[in-house]
């Protein structure tokens, strides 16, 4: 466009010097014109120009912002899926040691129970255990009940040999309470029961009920 314009111009200068006056000034007008005309198109071309290219940065400018917000999003719902993922196995992790826990306590509980049996059937084998405890401890009882256990005591009580293991434990525990005074032996039988554990009781009531 700049060439254009001064092709004119130069145009315009070979013409004026070989015309007259009035000519002159005829093409000087059309030249001061023409170059009105494209400074004022210059002048468009700019502003289109600059209209285009603030478009094109507010567009830019927009589509970094989506890029952000979306990357932003992104982020948290990673994090979000982070942690509800670390929460997940933490209670796998916790419910498998709760497990694991419950079967330790199963097998130590079994093999408890297995040593325990083990360890009475060890006792009996040999001839000792509750059966020799209760033996033992009957020996006090044998003055008034008779070694055998025939004997009424006092000439009140009927013989207790054979009777059943669970109704004298539970005769034995009643006169170490004081809650028990048959045949007024209350006392007496209070005094001789004092000392025992229920161990005892159980295994003295074992050894009377097996008496013939």
């Amino acid at each position: 466009m700049k060439k254009s314009y001064l092709i004119a111009a130069s145009v315009a200068v070979a013409l004026m010097a070989g015309c007259s006056q009035e000519t002159k000034e005829h093409a000087k007008e059309t030249v001061q014109s023409a170059a009105k005309d494209t400074a004022v198109v210059v002048e468009k071309v700019k502003e289109k120009s600059a209209d285009l290219m603030a478009q094109a940065k507010a567009k830019a400018a927009e589509a970094v912002a989506k890029a952000k917000t979306t990357a932003s999003e992104a982020m948290e719902k990673a994090k979000e899926s982070a942690a509800k993922n670390a929460t997940q196995v933490a209670e796998k992790a916790k419910e498998a040691t709760a497990e694991a826990v419950e079967a330790a306590k199963a097998k130590t509980a079994e093999a408890a129970a297995s040593v325990e049996k083990k360890a009475t059937e060890a006792k009996k084998s040999l001839g000792g255990g509750d059966e020799a405890k209760g033996k033992a401890l009957f020996a006090k009882c044998a003055g008034c009940h008779g070694a055998d256990g025939k004997m009424k005591a006092l000439g009140k009580s009927p013989a207790i040999a054979g009777q059943d293991a669970a109704s004298i434990a539970e005769k034995l525990k009643a006169y170490k309470a004081g809650t028990r005074n048959a045949y007024g032996m209350g006392g007496v039988m209070q005094g001789q029961a004092a000392g025992l554990s229920d161990e005892d009781i159980q295994a003295l009531a074992d050894y009377i009920s097996k008496l013939k």
